[in-house]
This record gives structure tokens, C-alpha cells and sequence, in this order.
């Protein structure tokens, strides 16, 4: 019964995640909403949640816009959008298809911590081309 209700709760969480941030008070279970603002004219837009996940932090990403059929890597990187520290944090899987989803083994409280943003990039070949960035903090 125990798993069945964490399955539930876990489900609700990344359900609500478009709403952000959500609190499951029960769980002390938090899913927040990151906006992916287009950068250098590439027209990509979209959003990013965050979602508890064990120790961890499910980053699941949905961008429009995008070119078809390319895989657009995307990391986690220290700083802000505008102040943007190149050394990735933590990697994630390339967007494709506008989707990705990569657990992180940092829990959201660590991502909040100090200065970190979401940022795509145009492709492998174009790493230096930044498509869509959100910053990662708490919505007021």
C-alpha cells in the first residue's frame, strides 16, 4: 500500500509540474517551473521542471522551435542566463524531438543554492551557439 501511495504522489508531482512550483505537504515533495527564454534569435522557447527524484533531481525539458531531427545537448550550468559560468555543472541528455529527461544526483534545495541555469545549445557541432536558457531559482 506504502509504494502504491508514493507511486501516486510521485505521478501527481510530475503531473502538476507544469503549475509550478507545486508542494505535495504529505511528502515534502516540491516540483518547480523553469522558463526556457529564446536566445540569439533561435525562436526556442519552452520550459523545464524539476521534480524530486530519490537523492536526486528529474530534469525533464520541453522546447518549441527546435530544428528537426538534430540532438541539441543542454546542461546545467553555474551562474544566470546573463553571467553564464561555460564549465557545465551537470549534464544532461540532448533535446530532441523539443524532449529530454535526465536525472541529476543533486537534490532541487542544492540547485537553489547558488546561481544555476538550464541552457540548451543549438547541436554538438554548434556547442558555442546557445538556443533557450532559464535560470533556476525559486517563483515568487
Amino acid at each position: 500500500m506504502k509504494k502504491l501511495l508514493g507511486s501516486v504522489a510521485f505521478a501527481m508531482g510530475v503531473g502538476l509540474a507544469a503549475h509550478a512550483p507545486v508542494w505535495a505537504a504529505d511528502m515534502n515533495m516540491h516540483s518547480m517551473k523553469i522558463e526556457l527564454s529564446a536566445q540569439n534569435g533561435s525562436g526556442e522557447t519552452g520550459y523545464a521542471t524539476l521534480t524530486p527524484h530519490g537523492k536526486g533531481t528529474l530534469v525533464q525539458i520541453h522546447l518549441q522551435g527546435g530544428p528537426a531531427g538534430v540532438a541539441q545537448p543542454a546542461h546545467i550550468h553555474p551562474g544566470t542566463c546573463d553571467k553564464l559560468d561555460p564549465k557545465p555543472k551537470f549534464g544532461l541528455l540532448p533535446v530532441k524531438g523539443g524532449k529530454s529527461s535526465t536525472v541529476v544526483p543533486v537534490s532541487i534545495d542544492t540547485l537553489l543554492a547558488s546561481p544555476m541555469a538550464i541552457n540548451v545549445h543549438e547541436s554538438a557541432k554548434d556547442i558555442k551557439k546557445y538556443v533557450a536558457c532559464g535560470d533556476i531559482k525559486k517563483s515568487m
